[in-house]
């Protein structure tokens, strides 16, 4: 009997180890173009921000993903980035860090949690629209001081406007 054979591995949702920071910056810089992907300084500054948090999806041991978020004064949470290594995207790899790192957020008393996200970004778009956040804000030359963002919210009485 011939065939293909796969084997399933559970995805692993940890938090971050100083020996990742590598991989981390590798994932982003696959899956942002120059000018949104952060530097080294930047994506270390965001890693290591007071109140922050970073979780890392790994399968079978190797760092696939990971999302860093920060708790914020006045009861707001803001997700910082999630990367998913782009030829695994589409596999709800970043539904799953999204769903751990807003459980973590309303832990610490967030009543709402915010991102920006590029305004020609419709994949990232519907991505956060079908996981219950709305546009509240468009904010010009965020990125690279010439691409617009979209400020999407989610209240933790889920979708609301």
């Amino acid at each position: 009997m011939t065939g293909k054979v796969t084997t399933q591995t559970k995805l692993e949702i940890r938090d971050y180890n100083k020996s990742d920071f590598q991989r981390l910056y590798d994932i982003d810089q696959a899956a942002f173009p120059k000018g949104i992907a952060y530097s080294h300084l930047e994506l270390h500054h965001y890693i290591r921000a007071r109140k922050s948090r970073t979780l890392v999806a790994a399968d079978a041991g190797v760092v696939i993903g990971f999302v860093i978020a920060c708790s914020e004064p006045r009861q707001l949470g803001h997700i910082i980035t999630i990367d998913v290594v782009p030829h695994r995207q589409r596999e709800q790899i970043g539904s799953q860090l999204l769903d751990h790192i807003e459980r973590w957020l309303w832990q610490q008393g967030a009543q709402a949690i915010y991102l920006e996200t590029p305004v020609d970004d419709a994949g990232a778009q519907g991505f956060y629209d079908k996981h219950g956040y709305f546009v509240l804000d468009r904010i010009e030359a965020y990125y690279n001081e010439s691409i617009d963002a979209l400020v999407m919210m989610k209240t933790s009485k889920g979708r609301s406007r």
